[in-house]
């Protein structure tokens, strides 16, 4: 009789793209992964790309983002993937035992204006997610374009501009060894180097 491998699940764990992944929607990027199933497929979230504006900017959103209040004013938003750009979750994101947990808000759970220190770094707002089917991530993972790693709390705190998200995906590219580090300084545009 033969033992099938049972596949790891990976939820509150992060996701960090490889030098080698060069798609638009994913360079450079650092995913928390709020549902990871290895028979059912994942959802992810883009933690180190930093919209310009934040949820109370959302006030007169386009006509299928739901405008929220309260203490909006204080939540960053991120584009947290390129399914379904349209769409907004709002969640807390905390470390907890060596694990990212995420948790998606209604618009009645979102605290008050006076947000404590604490509170605001655990909150962020998404424009969009990302989505794998059942293997495919894993596929990606085998192919050399993700790698899975245990959230720290320093790489859960917020970014608050684009530069520091990249920034951010470089010190763990460094943390990872030379050659990736080398790799993560090449261009976007390769002619360029």
């Amino acid at each position: 009789m033969q033992l099938r491998q049972q596949t790891p699940n990976h939820t509150g764990s992060l996701l960090v793209a490889l030098p080698t992944l060069l798609d638009s929607n994913f360079r450079r990027t650092i995913l928390v992964l709020s549902h990871h199933d290895p028979e059912e497929g994942c959802v992810a979230f883009i933690m180190n790309r930093p919209r310009e504006f934040s949820l109370s900017d959302l006030a007169d959103p386009a006509p299928t983002l739901t405008p929220v209040s309260g203490g909006a004013d204080q939540i960053p938003v991120y584009e947290g993937g390129p399914v379904k750009r349209m769409s907004l979750i709002v969640a807390r994101i905390h470390w907890h035992e060596e694990r990212a947990v995420f948790r998606s808000l209604g618009e009645e759970e979102i605290p008050s204006p006076s947000l404590s220190g604490k509170d605001h770094e655990e909150l962020r707002a998404f424009t969009g997610y990302a989505g794998w089917s059942a293997g495919q991530l894993e596929r990606e993972i085998e192919e050399r374009s993700w790698i899975i790693l245990p959230p720290t709390v320093d790489l859960l705190l917020p970014v608050e501009t684009a530069e520091e998200g990249v920034a951010r995906w470089r010190a763990i590219m460094k943390k990872l060894g030379p050659w990736y580090y080398l790799m993560a300084q090449a261009p976007d545009e390769l002619g360029l180097n």
